[in-house]
């Protein structure tokens, strides 16, 4: 398996063992092929809105003998992925864990806008990771009702990157 870049490490730091997650924009599944062969995830559906990158994070999935574990879910964003998931097309319900890494700030806080109110109920980890106008999205994030628990640098190939672990109050009981 292909070793995970810095940023992808320290975004794995944060994800409890035992979780189901839903890793936004997967492109090629590295982190919830890391996470489900380490143990520390029980399950990763793998959501792009783009079918290429679906198409090989499915390609690397099958390599790694992960079939079982993960879902593959053309999405933009968590739109789709109730219906998927009520639609009876997963036994393992939904994710305790959003992972968003590798977009910009803006992105991040539009997929987190228009994420369905059952995820944003049962979701207790988001661990996010804006590339760009990251004062802009903590900010965001605040007046969104998220709280940013711990974060993390990491230095990848001369790049600085900022790594969040939240929770999310907005839609709770």
């Amino acid at each position: 398996m292909k070793n995970l870049p810095e940023r992808l490490l320290a975004a794995a730091s944060f994800v409890k063992r035992g979780s189901v997650i839903a890793d936004v924009g997967c492109d090629h599944g590295l982190l919830p092929h890391y996470l489900l062969k380490s143990g520390i995830s029980d399950f990763a559906y793998l959501l792009d809105k783009n079918r290429g990158p679906l198409l090989r994070a499915g390609e690397n999935t099958e390599k790694y003998g992960l079939s079982d574990k993960c879902a593959l879910v053309l999405s933009d964003g968590l739109k789709k992925l109730p219906e998927y998931i009520e639609g009876g097309r997963s036994r393992a319900g939904f994710p305790d864990t959003v992972i968003i890494t590798g977009m910009g700030g803006p992105l991040i806080l539009k997929i987190l806008d228009e994420t369905p109110r059952e995820i944003r109920k049962r979701a207790d980890t988001w661990i996010l990771s804006p590339q760009s106008l990251i004062e802009d999205c903590r900010e965001g994030l605040r007046i969104r009702g998220f709280s940013i628990l711990e974060e993390k640098m990491a230095d990848d190939k001369g790049k600085h990157y900022v790594i969040l672990r939240c929770s999310c109050h907005s839609e709770r009981s």
